[in-house]
């Protein structure tokens, strides 16, 4: 059955939708780029994925804004064109679809004169509001570390909850690495102790001063170091030719923070496969010298010390299970940084 609208509101709520579309679009895009440049993304997806995001935004700025937006000024222009004649057409009409100028005129239909109620715009503006949310979020500054690391927390948490209880397993005892080890270097002091460098069969390099008179005293030696994955750490520990090729390397490691005992604590940091929902936690193990009372939990730590994988007790008939642990060698290899990436990727 026929029905009829008004072409003129009709007209009105046709360009409303498309500009607004064009302007929601414009602002997906420009976030997705934005978000690439300045790093946001690191909180969220992992690095694989942020080309995509890049290129999308792109695509959503050049194919869907900028031609949409040359197709719609053409359109509208099409509207705006004096191409007709009639008596009742002045250098100042406005062509639309009241005009009786019959089929001929762009998107007329045979039942568009007798068309005249008005379209709810509703949904429309509702569909737009539910679109600006990311860019709302984007405005105010999220996502951003203070929420990526109430999440690794978060995660942390609950597995704890999930896993055996933590205990404290301490360092390796240097007097008994000694037996054994080998002597890299040997020097007499002015005092009459000699000081001697060195490397145990489990890799540790340590210093071992025996004074003239008393028990042989023993210091880890810190390396240069070099920046170590969690992941790398915790595959070792199930491989026996990886464990001996990375034991006694000096590495630097940073994570958030969970104490055991007064010596001993353990670095926790997220993994990804694609975005925080599917993140794991991994851990290493930390052993220092003395006491370490200044830091908070779930602080963001870095520490600095030879590499160790240490064999958990009470493991079932036959099989062996490591961990990977960081042997400090001075409490100053302990620091507490600004974080970079609470993610692994």
């Amino acid at each position: 059955m026929a029905h009829s609208h008004s072409p003129g509101e009709s007209l009105r709520d046709y360009f409303t939708e498309q500009l607004l579309g064009i302007m929601v679009c414009a602002g997906l895009g420009f976030v997705a780029v934005r978000m690439y440049t300045n790093g946001m993304l690191n909180f969220i997806l992992a690095k694989p994925f942020h080309m995509p995001v890049l290129l999308g935004g792109l695509a959503v700025l050049i194919v869907i804004v900028l031609l949409r937006s040359i197709a719609v000024w053409r359109e509208a222009g099409a509207f705006q064109a004096p191409a007709y004649d009639g008596p009742e057409c002045s250098p100042q009409h406005v062509h639309d679809l009241t005009c009786n100028h019959g089929d001929s005129y762009p998107g007329q239909t045979d039942e568009d004169g007798e068309h005249t109620h008005s379209h709810d715009m509703t949904w429309m503006f509702v569909t737009m509001l539910i679109l600006v949310i990311p860019i709302t979020l984007f405005v105010i500054g999220m996502p951003n570390s203070s929420m990526a690391r109430l999440a690794a927390i978060a995660e942390a948490k609950l597995d704890g909850r999930n896993s055996p209880a933590e205990e404290s397993l301490g360092g390796p005892n240097l007097k008994e690495e000694a037996k054994g080890a080998t002597v890299e270097s040997e020097e007499k002091q002015s005092d009459g102790s000699s000081v001697r460098i060195l490397k145990a069969a489990s890799g540790l390099r340590f210093r071992e001063t025996v004074p003239v008179s008393g028990e042989p005293k023993y210091a880890l030696i810190a390396g240069t170091g070099s920046e170590m994955r969690f992941s790398d750490l915790n595959d070792a520990a199930f491989n026996e030719d990886k464990r001996k090729s990375l034991e006694g390397q000096t590495a630097i490691i940073e994570g958030r923070f969970k104490r055991l005992g007064d010596k001993e604590f353990t670095l926790f940091r997220q993994k990804r496969t694609c975005c925080a929902a599917d993140s794991v936690t991994l851990k290493v193990r930390i052993v220092v010298p003395q006491a370490l009372n200044n830091i908070n939990p779930y602080d963001w730590v870095q520490a600095k010390g030879q590499i160790q994988f240490i064999k958990l007790p009470g493991g079932k008939a036959g099989a062996e299970t490591y961990i990977p642990v960081i042997m400090v060698a001075d409490i100053t290899d302990v620091s507490t940084p600004q974080p970079t990436n609470e993610y692994e990727d």
